[in-house]
């Protein structure tokens, strides 16, 4: 069982209006997401190095470009309902202007999802109250928090994360400071992600997850297998998928079995999404209708076709810089959304679609008539 908000094909056509008769019609559709990856604080993109990262092979430029990017938003005024903020290869916390994009987002009535660490959750509320004011302005169950545990004590998460110091204890104090800032509300939700790996995924350890999860009072714990890195040949994909997706999967969906939700109104609502959702010998569709759902700004100051693609690596899915003007945009948004463009282009070089986009590429293509 997936929660609603992981049904992408679905949401995709609720955003369309129930159908896809738009879709190629040659008319600019606003996309349902803008995802934003922030550049970080310019000196390191990310203060994690975890050996699954999935853009830890592809170039990691950071450009200056904030400015441009509020007042993009601001111009915007709502039209696109969702902002997701997180990065390929960036984690937003760490940019001092983050707020200042949360704030513009819910003042046009958008709702943001965050996609982080977790790891400055706990200082950025000492200091500057940060997630007291993340809840405060929050609005709407479709704002929320995801934070990539990936680990249930913090000798694995060091060992999971590449690094050498507890992380962990903060990040489970951040998330429980997340809970109490939001009080007696329901949003923004609060979600856990843990990528199952050989030094996080004994039987005890899952357990304890599920039972801090449930103490602290979490919405959603997602578990899943990593992906191979992006940037990648096909063989090489097809060769981790062999030896850790199909390898590993029936001994870690074994373990999680009796601690998966049967009720959807559980909470924590625990649950488990499989390697299909992420299967390299699935992406053989002929068409992307990827960019009614989304469209990115990368942390190095391009607009990107996808948010998987958004990294010099892949300059080939470039559709401009990040312009400075709304018109500019939607030029870019109209261009993303073209019949011609093949994925194949993206397969050739190492780019892979994510969950989101296989789900969408591959539903599209199944339809009946589809080309």
């Amino acid at each position: 069982m997936r929660p609603a908000e992981y049904h992408y094909f679905e949401l995709l056509k609720r955003h369309l209006g129930g159908g896809l008769s738009e879709v190629f019609s040659g008319r600019l559709v606003y996309p349902r997401q803008l995802e934003i990856h922030l550049p970080a604080d310019r000196a390191t993109p990310c203060n994690f190095h975890c050996y699954y990262c999935q853009g830890k092979l592809l170039a990691q430029e950071m450009g200056q470009w904030e400015d441009k990017g509020l007042r993009l938003l601001d111009e915007l005024g709502g039209r696109v309902p969702y902002c997701i903020y997180g990065g390929v290869y960036t984690e937003p916390l760490m940019n001092p202007r983050f707020m200042d994009y949360l704030r513009l987002t819910k003042r046009h009535g958008s709702s943001f999802g965050i996609h982080t660490n977790g790891s400055l959750l706990k200082k950025l509320e000492g200091d500057s109250g940060f997630l007291s004011e993340l809840c405060r302005i929050s609005s709407g169950p479709q704002d929320y928090l995801s934070v990539s545990l990936d680990a249930g004590a913090p000798e694995s998460h060091m060992l999971t994360k590449n690094l050498d110091q507890d992380w962990f204890t903060d990040i489970i104090e951040g998330l429980r400071m997340a809970v109490s800032a939001r009080g007696t509300r329901t949003t923004p939700k609060i979600r856990v992600c843990y990528l199952l790996n050989k030094h996080n995924s004994s039987e005890a350890e899952l357990s304890a997850m599920v039972e801090t999860a449930r103490r602290i009072g979490v919405d959603t714990l997602r578990f899943s297998i990593p992906y191979e890195v992006y940037g990648k040949d096909f063989e090489e994909v097809r060769r981790y998928k062999g030896t850790v997706e199909v390898g590993q999967r029936a001994e870690y969906e074994r373990r999680l079995s009796r601690l998966l939700s049967k009720d959807r109104e559980e909470r924590p609502f625990v649950f488990y999404i499989s390697p299909e959702h992420q299967d390299v010998d699935r992406m053989h569709f002929l068409q992307c209708v990827y960019g009614y759902y989304q469209i990115t700004f990368g942390a190095d100051g391009w607009v990107y076709r996808c948010s998987s693609t958004a990294t010099p690596s892949f300059a080939m899915n470039r559709l401009g810089c990040i312009p400075e003007a709304l018109p500019e945009l939607e030029a870019m948004m109209l261009r993303d959304q073209d019949p011609a463009f093949r994925p194949s282009t993206c397969f050739a070089e190492g780019a892979r679609c994510n969950r989101m986009a296989l789900e969408i590429n591959a539903r599209w293509a199944s339809r009946d008539g589809a080309p």
